[in-house]
């Protein structure tokens, strides 16, 4: 699984993490799940956590863990955790080839 996260994304992440009082040093971090959407599609969730799931694959990219679920890496086997710049949101979206 590749998944990589922008500086702009990381950066958000970070402090959307401390602002929440999630703990780091204890584990914390960011969960990326696949949900289905109203109209039947599919989008990627992302969630502040305390901890990974017992299937969650855990990754570290500049500073921030993410608690990755198999529902995503299914979706996306090669993903990028950006910043939207219009709205400034974190979006999780393939990798182009």
């Amino acid at each position: 699984m590749g998944i990589e996260v922008t500086p702009d994304a990381a950066a958000v992440l970070r402090r959307s993490l401390e602002l929440a009082g999630v703990d780091l040093a204890a584990g914390g971090g960011v969960r990326l799940r696949a949900a289905k959407t109203l109209g039947g599609g599919t989008d990627v969730q992302v969630e502040l956590a305390e901890g990974p799931s017992s299937d969650d694959v855990v990754v570290e990219h500049d500073g921030v863990r993410l608690f990755v679920d198999s529902s995503v890496t299914n979706l996306y086997p090669d993903a990028i955790v950006a910043l939207e710049p219009q709205h400034e949101t974190v979006v999780v979206r393939p990798a182009e080839r």
